[in-house]
C-alpha cells in the first residue's frame, strides 16, 4: 500500500526509498533506453575510436553516433552490429540486440490488449505455449491459470473484466484459457509452479468453489504427472528474495511479469537470468509433497 500524500516528485523519491514506488510504463521504457545507450557509450569509450572516427569508419553522420550514445536515437539491430564490430566488441552483439528487441515489445498495456475483450489476450499466448519446453511460474495470487478449475477461471476473468471495464466475452476467454491445460499432458514440456500460501486463502469463489479449486490443486502435489511440480511458498518461510510481482518464465529466453497496468515481455538475457535465479530461490524456500498438501488442506474451507 502506498503511503498517503506521496504524489509529487519529492514524494516519489520517498516511495523509492521505502520500496513502494511503481514506475510508469514510460519510465520503465526510458530507463531501459538509457541503459542501452550507456552500454554503447562505454564500448566506444573503451575502444580506440572517438565519435568522429567511428562515424568516419562506418559511414555514418557524426550526429548519428552522438544521438545513439546520448539516448536521443534508438539504434537498429544493424546499428548494434556495426557499432560493436567497429569498436572491437563483436561478442556483445547478441546481448545488445536482445536489448533492442526488448525495447520494441517491452510493455503491453492491458487496456490496449483488452479493448476487444479478454479472449484475444488468451489466444495471444498460443505461440508461447507451442514454442516453450520448460515453464517456471511464480504467483502470489491467484492460483496459476494452468491449475485453475473452470469456475475459478470464470470468476477470475469476470473480476478482470469488471475492474478494467472491457467488453464481456468472459465465457469465450475462459474456454481459451482452460484449453491451455492440455499442455500439462504434453510429455515434451515441463512445468514448475511456486504458489504463495496467500493464494490458497484468496476468496475468488465461495467456500464450495474454493474447496473444489484447492482439491484440484492437491492432485498436483503427489508427483503425478511427472512433468508438473507444484510447490507452496509458506508465508513464514525464510527466504532471500521478495519479488512483488508474479512472473512466468518461458524456457530461458523470456520472462513476463504482470503489473497492474500491463505486462512486461522481457527477453534481455541478463534480466531473464535474474528471474531464473529468483525462481530457484523461491522454489528452495517452498514445500512440496506432503508438506504442500498439509498447507492446502489447512486452507480448504
Amino acid at each position: 500500500m502506498f503511503l498517503p500524500g506521496w504524489r509529487n516528485g519529492r514524494d516519489k523519491e520517498k516511495q523509492k526509498a521505502y520500496g513502494q514506488y511503481m514506475p510508469t510504463t514510460k519510465e520503465r521504457a526510458d530507463e531501459a533506453s538509457k541503459i542501452l545507450a550507456s552500454q554503447l557509450r562505454q564500448l566506444l569509450a573503451q575502444s580506440t575510436h572517438s565519435v568522429t572516427s567511428l562515424a568516419a569508419e562506418v559511414g555514418w553522420a557524426k550526429s548519428k553516433v552522438s544521438k545513439i550514445q546520448n539516448c536521443r536515437q534508438t539504434p537498429s539491430e544493424e546499428d548494434i552490429r556495426v557499432w560493436c564490430t567497429a569498436t572491437g566488441n563483436a561478442d556483445h552483439i547478441p546481448e545488445l540486440i536482445a536489448a533492442v528487441r526488448n525495447l520494441d515489445g517491452l510493455y503491453i498495456q492491458w487496456r490496449r490488449m483488452e479493448q476487444g475483450g479478454l479472449r484475444p489476450v488468451q489466444t495471444s499466448f498460443q505461440g508461447l505455449y507451442e514454442d516453450t519446453r520448460e515453464f517456471r511460474i511464480f504467483q502470489h495470487a491467484p492460483i496459476p491459470s494452468l491449475l485453475q478449475t473452470a469456475p475459478y477461471t470464470l470468476a477470475h476473468l469476470t473480476a478482470i473484466m469488471e475492474f478494467r471495464q472491457v467488453p464481456n466475452d468472459v465465457e469465450d476467454a475462459a474456454r481459451e484459457r482452460l484449453a491451455y491445460q492440455r499442455y500439462l499432458d504434453d510429455g515434451t514440456k515441463t512445468f514448475s509452479f511456486v504458489v504463495s500460501e496467500a493464494a490458497l486463502y484468496a476468496p475468488m469463489l465461495g467456500p464450495s468453489g474454493m474447496r473444489e479449486q484447492l482439491t484440484k490443486l492437491l492432485t498436483f502435489t503427489d508427483g503425478a504427472p511427472a512433468n508438473v511440480a507444484v510447490g507452496v511458498l509458506p508465508l513464514r518461510a525464510p527466504r532471500s528474495v521478495w519479488p512483488w510481482e508474479g512472473f512466468w518464465i518461458y524456457d530461458s529466453r523470456e520472462v513476463r511479469p504482470d503489473l497492474v497496468a500491463g505486462q512486461i515481455r522481457n527477453r534481455q538475457p541478463s534480466d531473464v537470468q535474474a528471474y531464473l535465479g529468483t525462481f530457484e530461490r523461491l522454489a528452495q524456500a517452498s514445500v512440496y509433497g506432503r508438506e504442500a498438501r498439509a498447507l492446502i488442506q489447512a486452507a480448504t474451507p
